[in-house]
């Protein structure tokens, strides 16, 4: 019996998934609670387990690839056998790139010789542009439809008569361009069998060198904007890129997604800012290379967030929402990665706690291993550039937070405060008495002895 794995909807803003690696391979056991794959969401990555027992029968999603939410991603005989492909998953197999040619070549080698080839697609770009020409072009005659049924019109060199494991469509494109599919496939450069984008790419070999088609998908370009009947090198594409200002398409990773909708949501509440300083005099006093400044802004925020109420409240469908405790989102990043993960209970923990737990939170952040349970929770944000040397800068309110402090460098003794605050939860007033609290905090003597 089939188990299918399915694309896990990881967080509520979650519509697909990346699949960052795979833990088994088809032929694999598995077991209940078996990790079988690490998938990324819009916010972290997890893991995918098994909750059955069986054999791996199918991986349908490669790695880098993202799939919709629900989608079957792996299926697993439950009855402990490996099976071929049914007709249905045969057909889905049909959006994966083929295989290199000497794997196809293995295992055509076993298969009975008058067995029929399966048809796929091959993953390939197709190059027809948009921009007419006068004369006809590489991918004009290559893409043109009528060529295919005219039989009278096959060009020189014709392959041989002995019939070479291709699909139909792929011997005519052959036949029509003079490619000997048997010889390309003996000398391993075309799959066996071989289908029509197999053919389509080995006749834009012709004219294209291995980097120069690879720049062709990167940028897609189409073939029939370089001259026809001339072998084109990576050069001269990248000077065509160059010369025609054509920008690199980078498609939106989850993470961006996310990014995108958190910022959006964000532009839509009515917010005001307030401009500020506390005194950096007791916290560069006691800074240290455990007990960093971000450290202590955790403490002095959470300690200030305990006495005003509005900075622990969020809006929610009922109302408003008083929470009992101070829990910080604190903006990190990892290279274009940018993660609001939550600091819980800020005002029960001592300044070594919440050292070792910033410590791990680096590390979780830098491996990816951030959990959707670690983005929730928070009613305030704290976003710290100070380091950069930015003296100030406004920050926008992370999910369902009431404010957020973009903290600047230190200059004259005082580090800069911007509060970015959601004017349905905290008014004017709330939040200048929020700032009036935490700049006395800032040179309590007491709170730097905890």
């Amino acid at each position: 019996m089939a188990y299918e794995i399915v694309m896990p909807q990881l967080s509520d803003s979650m519509e697909e998934g990346k699949l960052i690696s795979w833990k088994v391979h088809p032929g694999d056991s598995v077991k209940v609670g078996d990790v079988i794959a690490d998938v990324e969401s819009d916010k972290a990555i997890m893991e995918v387990q098994s909750f059955k027992d069986g054999i791996v029968k199918e991986l349908r999603v490669k790695e880098g690839e993202s799939a919709p939410v629900g989608s079957v991603i792996a299926v697993i005989d439950t009855e402990g056998e490996v099976k071929e492909p049914t007709e249905t998953n045969a057909a889905a197999d049909k959006s994966e790139t083929p295989p290199s040619s000497s794997e196809v070549s293995q295992k055509s080698e076993t298969k009975q010789k008058d067995e029929k080839p399966k048809e796929h697609s091959a993953k390939i770009q197709n190059p027809k542009s948009k921009i007419q020409h006068s004369s006809p072009s590489v991918v004009d005659e290559l893409f043109g439809e009528q060529e295919l049924a005219s039989s009278s019109s096959i060009s020189h060199n014709p392959p041989s008569g002995k019939a070479a494991p291709a699909s139909p469509r792929a011997k005519a494109l052959a036949a029509k361009y003079g490619i000997d599919i048997e010889k390309l496939q003996k000398d391993g450069k075309l799959p066996k069998p071989a289908h029509e984008e197999d053919v389509k790419e080995a006749y834009l070999r012709r004219y294209f060198t291995p980097k120069a088609l690879k720049l062709l998908k990167l940028y897609n370009l189409s073939a029939d904007l370089f001259e026809k009947g001339k072998k084109h090198t990576e050069k001269s594409v990248e000077e065509y890129i160059s010369s025609h200002e054509i920008p690199l398409p980078k498609p939106l990773d989850s993470m961006r997604k996310a990014i995108i909708s958190t910022v959006e949501a964000a532009a839509k509440k009515p917010v005001y800012h307030i401009y500020d300083y506390i005194d950096a005099t007791l916290i560069e006093k006691h800074e240290s290379e455990r007990a960093t400044v971000t450290v202590w802004l955790l403490k002095l925020f959470a300690e200030a967030m305990m006495e005003h109420e509005s900075f622990r409240t969020t809006l929610g469908s009922g109302g408003l929402q008083v929470w009992p405790n101070a829990s910080i989102s604190l903006a990190m990043a990892s290279g274009d990665a940018l993660y609001m993960p939550v600091f819980k209970d800020v005002n029960k923990k001592g300044v070594d706690e919440i050292a070792e737990e910033l410590s791990v939170m680096k590390e979780r952040v830098k491996s990816g291993r951030i959990t959707p349970q670690d983005l929730r929770g928070s009613t305030f944000g704290i976003s710290n550039l100070g380091m950069t040397g930015i003296e100030r800068f406004d920050a926008m309110i992370n999910g369902n937070d009431s404010a957020i402090a973009a903290i600047g460098s230190e200059k004259d003794g005082k580090i800069s405060v911007t509060l970015t605050v959601d004017h349905r939860i905290v008014n004017g007033y709330q939040a200048a008495e929020f700032m009036q609290t935490l700049k006395a905090l800032a040179k309590d003597p007491a709170i730097f002895k905890s």
